[in-house]
């Protein structure tokens, strides 16, 4: 099973979508990246309305365009829009950003928050961004800083990414991917070649440069796939493999049997992610072409490709997948039917229950314990009723055991630490079930404690030496470690 990080998976799709957004709302809302005339009045960070102002949107006059006053006057069905763009034409930028973000509604503030800053000049930019930066962490500054970011790459990209690396945090990291990603849009080989001669000497931390250079191949790709595969496979191998991967992905959609030739063209680790991401994208859509060809690769890569396209097609076809997987060898059967199993149990409640009366009639080993305890944790979320009952009439021994240890896991057990005891004594090995009665006895001193002293002196799970440490906790040490360990914001 596909396991990933919630923080750099939230991170990049977040940062993908909303700079993917300020890109595409941006370019087609304008023909241009050139500055126009900024004012030295720092209430005034805007481009002239009045004039010209080269190509900059909010001054843009010809070819059909409209300029803010225009704008406004367009857009007077929309209150919040009106009101944000009359007060950025008084050079009023903060308040019409405070106007923006403090209005209801997340569609209304989107709408009203392009529009404001398509009609910023870099000083507008900058001062929008001193507001921005005092915000709480969450949707609406990630939107905000990218699409000022992306504006502010539309006028001047060198500038915006000079600004951009003398910022701290979060900012300097999604303002730097969003700067080149919009840069890219227009002209990816310039921004590639700044990337590679400027970024990654800056001393940026790893995973920005990854970010970053996968945000100029996705750009390049759609204009020049084959440049942009040259481009990728010549990056230092620290930031290579997220930029080849979103250049595979691209070949992938357009022909997946092209895209493997290319994989096969790599080496290591590129070669490896390449092949698995080729599989994992192609059976998505047509699974069993996908693990046909995936059948074809040899060694581990063979099994991981092949292990992506079965999870796919038990989550499309469940009877498809387990057919296949009934006419394997017993050893690629131990090896894939956990797979299926856990993709399987997360489509509903039946089909849960129907995973895990077909994953009980495997022999007992490794594989039959990984797809028990992984269809006990689908199955908890759809039926925890069904899922306790059914586990608890196994037999014991080592996959029941892992059934238990993920039905512990289940945030109810977790809330109800006197069940959740109960349970962890039917553990059948020693070590495991000692672990577990003492995790769900530090829950339930927390919650009740004189409760818990009763069970924990009466236990035959935990030895003298046990007992008496988890009695003897202070109030302090039980505090979930979530808690003791937060400090300020969570981000």
């Amino acid at each position: 099973m596909k396991r990933y990080s919630i923080n750099v998976l939230g991170g990049v799709l977040l940062g993908g979508i909303t700079t993917g957004i300020a890109c595409g709302y941006l370019f087609w809302s304008s023909n241009g990246g050139n500055e126009g005339e900024v004012s030295s009045d720092r209430g005034k960070g805007l481009t002239a309305l009045g004039g010209r102002g080269d190509n900059s949107v909010g001054a843009r006059t010809e070819n059909g365009g409209k300029d803010v006053e225009s704008q406004g006057e367009n857009l007077s069905g929309k209150p919040l829009v009106s009101r944000a763009i009359k007060l950025m034409k008084e050079g009023r930028v903060e308040e019409a950003l405070k106007e923006i973000l403090n209005a209801p509604g997340q569609m209304e503030r989107m709408d009203a928050l392009l529009s404001l800053v398509k009609g910023l000049d870099a000083k507008g930019v900058e001062i929008a961004l001193a507001e921005v930066r005092g915000m709480g962490r969450g949707m609406d500054q990630f939107m905000s800083t990218n699409l000022l970011m992306a504006r502010y790459a539309e006028i001047d990209p060198e500038k915006a990414l000079k600004f951009a690396s003398e910022a701290s945090g979060f900012e300097r990291m999604m303002g730097t991917t969003s700067i080149l990603r919009t840069w890219a849009a227009k002209d990816p080989r310039a921004a590639g070649e700044y990337l590679v001669g400027t970024v990654l000497d800056s001393g940026v931390d790893d995973w920005q440069m990854r970010r970053s250079a996968a945000s100029v191949a996705s750009e390049w790709v759609r204009q020049d796939p084959d440049g942009a595969l040259k481009w990728a496979k010549g990056l230092p191998e620290e930031v290579r493999g997220d930029a080849l991967n979103n250049v595979i992905q691209h070949f992938t959609t357009e022909n997946p049997l092209k895209a493997a030739e290319i994989a096969m063209g790599l080496e290591g680790e590129s070669q490896e992610r390449a092949l698995r991401s080729i599989s994992d994208q192609w059976s998505r859509t047509h699974p069993e072409a996908a693990l046909k060809w995936a059948a074809t690769l040899e060694g581990d890569t063979k099994s991981e490709a092949m292990e992506e396209a079965l999870e796919n097609w038990a989550g499309q076809d469940p009877d498809a997948a387990v057919a296949f997987v009934g006419n394997l060898s017993s050893g690629d059967q131990e090896r894939f039917f956990p797979e299926v199993a856990e993709r399987w149990a997360r489509r509903d409640a039946d089909s849960a229950q129907a995973a895990a009366e077909w994953v009980s009639d495997f022999p007992e080993g490794e594989g039959r314990e990984r797809a028990t305890g992984e269809v006990m944790s689908a199955w908890m979320r759809s039926d925890p009723t069904a899922a306790s009952t059914w586990l608890g009439e196994q037999p014991a021994g080592g996959s029941k055991d892992r059934g238990i240890v993920s039905l512990l896991n289940d945030r109810q057990l977790r809330e109800d630490p006197a069940t959740a005891v109960v349970w962890a004594d039917q553990i059948s090995d020693d070590g495991q079930r000692s672990e577990q009665v003492q995790r769900s006895s530090r829950r339930w001193l927390a919650s009740d404690r004189e409760s818990a002293v009763d069970y924990i002196e009466s236990s035959q799970s935990l030895n003298a030496e046990q007992k008496s440490e988890l009695i003897n906790l202070t109030p302090e040490q039980l505090a979930p470690r979530e808690e003791r360990r937060f400090r300020g914001r969570p981000f």
